[in-house]
């Protein structure tokens, strides 16, 4: 017989199944693992945030600041323009000096070649510089001496000229402390091809126009280089004929050409 649509549906209760105990358990097991699971993360969690605020703070401490900066090496130069230059200070916290830059500050300084900066814990930071080694000197417009490197770079003004520094002429205008002096270079490379003799007879070397170079010789005599190209054979031809003539009287030997040297006399 057909079911009545108005009559209300009756459910059959669903019969009871127990759990199978190994189920039970292992299901337990499983809540377990995850709890303690998330109790070790939390745990961490509280630990690395610990240690990371312990080092913040020990880091920042009044005892890691830098209490005694030391200058090693500087002899031309004053350790408080070194100290100046690197941009460190005393009370300043030690893990914020950048040793990179303050180097590479400090190798601005005009006399300064390299200089190497750390830090020493607590609370010391250490500068050793290297200087560099006075070459030579060339005149100023003011009748001073501006003394040179073997690069050219300027290193200081002096009122007086340095004994035993070569002369360098004809430069120009000169630039300030720490930069180079362009026209010197041509100059400087001559000189040091020279043979120690000859640098030794050696008063001065002037660079003209055109970059040409002459040596200006004790006692008299100036040797016409040339362009700065050839110099070990220009060097050698000119050793060459001051050691075989007689060189009294000399006023140009003109070796730039190195095969067909040309003195002449005064």
């Amino acid at each position: 017989m057909p079911r009545d649509p108005s009559a209300p549906v009756q459910h059959r209760p669903t019969p009871f199944v127990p759990m199978d105990p190994r189920i039970r358990r292992r299901r337990v097991e499983v809540r377990r693992h995850e709890g303690r699971r998330r109790l070790r993360l939390l745990v961490s969690g509280m630990v690395i945030t610990l240690v990371t605020a312990a080092v913040w703070v020990g880091i920042r401490s009044p005892l890691l600041d830098v209490d005694r900066i030391t200058v090693v090496g500087a002899e031309r130069t004053p350790p408080d323009w070194v100290t100046e230059a690197a941009g460190v200070w005393k009370g300043q916290s030690l893990v914020d000096v950048d040793v990179e830059a303050a180097a590479v500050a400090v190798e601005g300084l005009p006399w300064i070649d390299r200089a190497l900066v750390r830090r020493i814990w607590p609370s010391t930071v250490e500068v050793t510089v290297t200087e560099r080694t006075a070459s030579a000197v060339t005149s100023t417009n003011t009748g001073e001496w501006a003394v040179l490197d073997a690069t050219g770079r300027l290193l200081e003004t002096v009122p007086e000229r340095l004994p035993g520094l070569l002369v360098v002429e004809g430069v120009g205008e000169l630039p300030e402390p720490g930069a180079t002096v362009g026209r010197a270079r041509g100059p400087l490379a001559v000189f040091a091809a020279l043979s120690p003799a000859l640098a030794a007879r050696t008063l001065a070397v002037s660079v003209l126009d055109g970059g040409h170079i002459e040596l200006k010789l004790n006692p008299q005599g100036t040797v016409r280089m040339g362009a700065v190209e050839a110099l070990e054979a220009k060097v050698r031809a000119t050793e060459t004929v001051l050691a075989s003539v007689d060189v009294r009287n000399l006023a140009i030997l003109d070796v730039r050409l190195p095969s067909s040297p040309v003195l002449t006399r005064a």
